[in-house]
């Protein structure tokens, strides 16, 4: 999916750029989550797990915060990853 890819790649640009040192936990766990993201799309063609770790991705960003218009654009890029997949999942 190319939304996944855009996603990972503002999390990659944004954990490189960050000079707030209590975002780089947190970047590295979405791009743990991402990855695992991806596996997911490769092993389930159903999406099923996929969705599952897009919903704790939902939470985990309702928890934390990643300050800055980096930190802006990796939500506004998961959120239309996740739309996506909740869209494909609705079908």
């Amino acid at each position: 999916m190319e939304s996944l890819a855009q996603y990972v790649g503002a999390l990659l640009e944004s954990a490189d750029t960050t000079h707030r040192s209590e975002n780089r936990p947190r970047y590295e766990r979405h791009l743990a989550q991402a990855a695992r993201m991806f596996y997911a799309i490769r092993r389930d063609p159903a999406l099923v797990q996929l969705s599952a770790v897009v919903a704790e991705e939902r939470r985990a960003f309702g928890w934390s915060f990643l300050s800055g218009d980096d930190g802006a654009r990796v939500e506004h890029e998961f959120n239309a990853f996740a739309q996506a997949v909740e869209t494909v999942r609705a079908v």
